[in-house]
């Protein structure tokens, strides 16, 4: 059978892009939702009962957690000053004789935050910066959350599992 590879529309491809994109964050375990900025290339392939999608994406960092669970598309993105953006390359596979459910085959995302320089806002009251994630800020960040465990009326007791991102 032919086996070629095809070039997708990339106007017609969102949907599945989409839904790459929300297998992709079901998949992580840190960070936060990758949102689609851009589908930049894709590619079908079809070989027997199975239809194989090559994803090139452009993504954007949103405000939800990936342990949320949630739809990249029920979250809102960041402010342009702690913008993460970058690149995924995702592979998905389509068996066309079982219920055509997308199911992910690879991914690989490279993402980082917008430079600095890029921002500079001589109008804005406050600068802000991204700082590395150091052992102090997770014993800050545990202090608060033990004060907040004291001085609140819950039943359950939180603990930080992990810290995502500082802000100075």
């Amino acid at each position: 059978s032919d086996t070629s590879i095809t070039t997708a529309d990339c106007d017609t491809i969102e949907t599945d892009a989409g839904a790459a994109l929300d297998l992709v964050n079901k998949h992580r375990r840190d960070g936060y939702v990758f949102g689609l900025f851009r589908v930049v290339d894709a590619y079908k392939q079809h070989i027997e009962n199975v239809s194989i999608l090559y994803l090139t994406l452009d993504v954007l960092e949103t405000e939800c957690s990936v342990l949320s669970g949630k739809r990249w598309e029920s979250c809102e993105y960041s402010d342009a000053y702690f913008q993460v953006f970058g690149q995924c390359k995702i592979v998905t596979y389509t068996r066309q004789w079982i219920k055509k459910t997308q199911k992910l085959y690879g991914f690989n995302c490279t993402v980082s935050p917008v430079p600095p320089d890029i921002l500079e806002c001589e109008d804005c009251p406050v600068k802000f910066e991204v700082l590395e994630v150091t052992e102090q800020h997770k014993d800050i960040a545990a202090k608060a959350l033990e004060k907040y465990n004291t001085e609140s009326n819950h039943r359950s007791h939180f603990n930080v599992d992990k810290v995502e991102k500082i802000l100075k």
